[in-house]
């Protein structure tokens, strides 16, 4: 894992397939701790969110069924149905997020992760194509990191 930044919040944002963050106001906003995602354990003492786009987003998956008593929210943007079919055991509260306008994996693909994972939300985004982490990063983070803000400095 690479630390994209730091937060004051204890709660953690693991996000597969970014180099970068995705809304820096938006993550520095919510007091999250951000990392770049790869298939190493995180050492971060509080709970964690995970989201992948794409192929990514399967990543995200294996992530989240690896580590179930840490990884209790999840968000999956446009994830192809595996090949291999495959799937994790993934007990974290799921939002699937798919673009109507995605020609690789529309909705159809929403509805196949909706009906086999146990606790998933299906959106689709009218107007959204295969690109849909950086246009949708507040819903994204108001998924992973709710009621989570900025922890103000205290006062002197």
């Amino acid at each position: 894992m690479r630390l994209l930044r730091e937060g004051t919040a204890d709660r953690a944002v693991v996000v597969f397939g970014v180099d970068a963050d995705p809304g820096p106001e938006l993550t520095w906003a919510r007091g999250v701790t951000l990392y770049a995602g790869s298939d190493d354990d995180l050492d971060h003492p509080g709970p964690l969110g995970v989201a992948g786009q794409g192929a990514a987003g399967l990543a995200a998956l294996g992530f989240a069924a690896a580590f179930p008593d840490r990884v209790d929210r999840l968000v999956v943007v446009g994830a192809p149905i595996p090949v291999s079919g495959e799937l994790p055991a993934v007990t974290a509260k799921t939002l699937l997020l798919y673009g109507a306008r995605d020609p690789a994996t529309g909705s159809g693909h929403g509805r196949w992760w909706q009906q086999r994972l146990p606790d998933a939300r299906l959106e689709m985004n009218p107007r959204g194509g295969a690109d849909l982490l950086v246009p949708m990063w507040k819903r994204i983070l108001s998924h992973l990191a709710p009621g989570v803000r900025r922890a103000s400095p205290p006062s002197r």
